[in-house]
């Protein structure tokens, strides 16, 4: 076959002619198939997706099926929505592929698609509105398409009148780019408030239950000592300082953004003193970055400032250095820890164990955040998770503006915990490793 003149058009190894702008179309509308069926997809992976189809073999569907996978699939969960929506795209489109069959015939409202040329802002957001409405599966070959099927019951949803209340429970994993911008303003109104602890040192208080001998001998003085004004005291309460070890790897990047915006809104409503770190291959200080009122503008210095952005993750090295490095100076004993990681760990789960416990016996609390945490029949069987479950006193999950909020609630003390538990278990640890009895400590 001769070549075409036509740049776009080329010839694939079978001698077939692939038009390059209707491919590019073909692998944009697929992202936004997926992103209907609530896959994170963005223009930048549907490009991605063109590009790859060049690179296989387009009349091979199982290549390009192979290809859609390695660049739309992040979890295993998104496994099974991508392979109902790939064989309910390719074959709705009639897209023709040579070991596929014959080619169904394309809706006639996808004659639109075809036409060359820029498209204009309304047909586009018409094309969107078309596409959701024709996702629907149709009849493979050998199938009666015209036997009417009885339609079932309307069903209303309880929460379906509000679209800021759906997305409190959506997963952060599986928002759009315009949810996700949504969610972040839901975040950024959370006022979470921190539970306060009784400190040693008081205030005068004309409510208090103790007397203050001092301040009332000194404002009595100009009566010759009779006691004319009775001075009250009562113990000071301050919320517990808190410190924030954000995991910010490639499985937690998404989830890492919202976090730290959680951790801008918890020390901005409650004022108390907030140490943040964020870690992947290695640990990086943040506070000072995130002292700025901008958040947006905040989570931009952090991305500058950290070189292992969205890298892999070392939680048992990042946890020593900071033992080792930070503790005394930003932790004390009546502090709480969050830790927000997946637990997917690229070293020893002895150094996680060991480090975990040394971290939970020099503070109050320790609350491990995980956004897989709220996935049915989730198990903390990952080498990192598993080494450092003992110690955890709550293991909650942060998939969602939701739980965030029950996070807020828990510090709050409006919801109880074991804050024993993870102690204990530190505290073992530690009789263990002074006695050599304790594997982690060889």
């Amino acid at each position: 076959m001769p070549p075409s003149a036509d740049p776009a058009v080329v010839t694939t190894p079978r001698g077939e002619q692939v038009d390059g702008r209707r491919l590019l179309g073909e692998a944009v509308g697929f992202g936004r198939a997926l992103r209907s069926g609530g896959l994170s997809i963005d223009l930048g992976a549907a490009i991605d997706f063109a590009r790859a189809l060049t690179l296989v073999e387009v009349g091979d569907r199982e290549e390009v099926r192979a290809a859609g996978a390695a660049v739309f699939v992040r979890r295993r969960d998104d496994r099974e929505v991508y392979e109902r929506t790939f064989a309910r795209w390719w074959r709705r489109r009639g897209t023709r592929l040579p070991s596929d069959g014959p080619a169904l015939p394309a809706p006639e409202s996808d004659a639109a698609d075809d036409r060359e040329g820029p498209v204009s802002a309304a047909e586009d957001e018409a094309g969107i509105r078309r596409e959701e409405h024709l996702g629907m599966l149709l009849p493979a070959a050998g199938e009666d398409g015209d036997q009417e099927v009885p339609p079932g019951p309307l069903t209303i949803a309880p929460d379906a009148f509000s679209a800021s209340e759906a997305l409190r429970h959506r997963d952060f994993g599986r928002m759009t780019a315009a949810e996700l911008r949504d969610a972040e303003r839901l975040v950024d109104l959370l006022e979470p408030r921190l539970e306060r602890r009784r400190t040693r040192r008081y205030e005068l208080h004309r409510h208090g239950r103790l007397l203050a001998s001092r301040a009332m001998f000194r404002r009595n003085l100009a009566t010759g000592g009779q006691f004319t004004e009775w001075v009250w005291r009562r113990p000071i309460r301050r919320p517990r300082p808190i410190v924030v070890l954000c995991d910010i790897s490639g499985s937690m990047e998404r989830h890492a953004r919202l976090l730290l915006r959680f951790v801008q809104a918890l020390a901005g409503v409650s004022g108390v003193r907030t140490e943040s770190f964020v870690f992947g291959t290695r640990l990086t200080r943040v506070t000072r970055h995130l002292r700025d009122r901008d958040r947006d503008r905040a989570l931009s210095h952090v991305a500058e400032a950290v070189h292992d952005w969205a890298g892999g993750t070392r939680i048992g090295a990042s946890f020593r250095e900071f033992n080792l490095r930070w503790a005394r100076r930003t932790l004390r004993t009546s502090g709480v820890v969050i830790v927000v990681s997946d637990g997917w760990d690229r070293g020893d789960p002895a150094l996680v164990a060991r480090e975990t416990a040394r971290l939970r016996r020099n503070c109050h609390r320790l609350i491990w955040l995980n956004p897989l945490a709220g996935v049915p029949g989730y198990q903390p069987i990952a080498g990192g998770m598993q080494a450092a479950h003992p110690y955890i006193d709550d293991f909650l999950p942060a998939g969602t503006v939701a739980n965030l909020e029950r996070l807020g609630e828990i510090l709050a003390g409006l919801r109880g915990s074991d804050v024993r538990r993870g102690g204990e278990a530190a505290a073992a640890a530690d009789a263990g490793a002074r006695t050599g009895t304790w594997s982690g400590a060889r």
